[in-house]
């Protein structure tokens, strides 16, 4: 199961940032929101497994907005590995249920 909420960290050049990801999902999509830096980043996609799903969003930043497509998937119901693509690089996120 992938719906929850998870206490997570984006690696990114400039460091880690610590943020939370809310996966809300049903038998073929999935939504969220992934908050960082005081924003709030909505994206959608589609569930491709029970545990896995992938989506696109804007990610706002102080220098801008990037857009990403994502591939995340949730381990022993509590893990979350996550990794967005974006024209500034890939982005690996981990985050742990709450």
């Amino acid at each position: 199961m992938i719906d929850g909420k998870y206490n997570c960290s984006l690696n990114t050049p400039m460091g880690a940032i610590n943020g939370t990801i809310t996966l809300v999902s049903n038998e073929v999509s999935v939504q969220g929101i992934l908050e960082t830096m005081g924003m709030k980043n909505k994206f959608n996609g589609k569930k491709t497994k029970e545990n896995e799903c992938a989506f696109t969003g804007d990610f706002n930043t102080p220098m801008g907005n990037i857009k990403y497509e994502a591939t995340c998937r949730v381990i022993n119901n509590t893990q979350l590995e996550l990794v967005a693509n974006t024209s500034k690089g890939s982005f690996k996120i981990q985050g742990k249920r709450m």
